[in-house]
């Protein structure tokens, strides 16, 4: 009787496949164009909460055309977890067949939330940048801070310096030690003070924010300037909760989610209802930037069809180089007894 197997990829099996990071870029573009085409399903993510600022997330999606692909994420975000030396973030990513729905993979997804998120930034970047993108401010020096810097240099080749600043200087000086070796062919400049930090902002042609919720804003409209582009990957860092009003123009990767995220009190100034999706800026649909002096503000915190198709490229790549553990699921389909 046929027995059915799935694969089982640790944090370390994925890690040892040294996945190329413009691969990770390629596949979030790639799916970024299909959703905007019609090709794919996104359902609004559901979530539990069990302890206050906590998450549990269910997160399935589609991709249809070429390169078929149907998963799920299940994913926790604990920030407290830091002080008890625990990861914030726990996840598990399941990869069903399209044809079959049979289970072909469970992997860790620490590695893929990181990087899909940096990677659905460098994708805003590289289609709403101005043209000499030069320096950029990452505030949080933590880990989407230093995903961000290394993701964002491959679609900006002529980054030649990254500001970067933090609540806690340690959290600061820690990042220069991590990232600086890492990049040694970009300028890392720290930010201590009020002062530095808004130096940092008038220099910079991008604002990252990579912060922790919190209460009260760190971002105002007359900290900013026009031919910039902000990435809020967390919005209460802005004035109103993502700062629009001050924007020229508004990109999203879901518009969909940007409107769960408005009832649920995420935007407190509110939104202006035009808005340019990201895939259709990469299909040619829409622009990124109509003008070297629009202020661009985006809501590109990734959503699932990233996480699948990041996923799925995992996948292959697995299995093409034998990596995991082939885990029984069943070995037989009666199940009466």
């Amino acid at each position: 009787m046929q027995s059915f197997d799935f694969r089982y990829l640790s944090q370390e099996d994925i890690l040892d496949l040294n996945i190329p990071y413009i691969d990770v870029i390629n596949a979030v573009e790639d799916v970024m164009s299909k959703f905007a085409k019609g090709l794919c399903q996104l359902p609004v993510k559901i979530h539990v909460n069990t302890r206050e600022a906590t998450y549990i997330n269910a997160m399935p999606a589609y991709i249809g055309g070429e390169r078929e692909a149907t998963g799920m994420k299940w994913v926790a975000g604990y920030p407290e977890n830091r002080a008890k030396g625990m990861p914030v973030t726990w996840g598990l990513m399941v990869m069903n067949d399209s044809d079959t729905g049979a289970v072909k993979a469970v992997m860790d997804a620490r590695w893929i939330t990181a990087i899909r998120t940096a990677a659905v930034a460098a994708v805003t970047a590289k289609y709403c940048k101005v043209k000499n993108t030069e320096n950029i401010t990452i505030i949080g020096a933590g880990e989407q801070g230093r995903w961000n810097a290394r993701l964002m240099k491959l679609v900006i080749p002529e980054l030649k310096r990254i500001y970067i600043g933090d609540l806690y200087e340690a959290a600061t000086k820690a990042y220069l030690a991590k990232m600086q070796p890492l990049m040694p062919d970009v300028e890392f400049v720290p930010i201590y003070t009020d002062d530095e930090r808004q130096k940092a902002i008038d220099a910079s042609q991008i604002l990252i924010t990579a912060t922790q919720r919190s209460d009260k804003p760190i971002i105002f409209s007359e900290m900013l300037h026009k031919g910039m582009l902000g990435i809020p990957l967390e919005s209460t860092a802005w004035e109103g909760k993502t700062y629009t009003r001050y924007a020229d123009r508004f990109v999203c990767d879901d518009w969909n989610l940007v409107q769960t995220y408005l009832k649920d009190g995420k935007y407190t100034d509110g939104l202006n209802d035009e808005y340019e999706l990201l895939g259709d800026i990469i299909n040619g649909d829409a622009v990124g930037r109509a003008s070297e002096e629009e202020f661009v503000i985006t809501s590109s915190h990734g959503i699932a069809l990233s996480d699948v198709a990041v996923g799925q490229m995992i996948l292959k790549k697995a299995e093409a180089a034998g990596v995991g553990t082939m885990l029984p699921l069943m070995k037989e389909i009666d199940i009466i007894r």
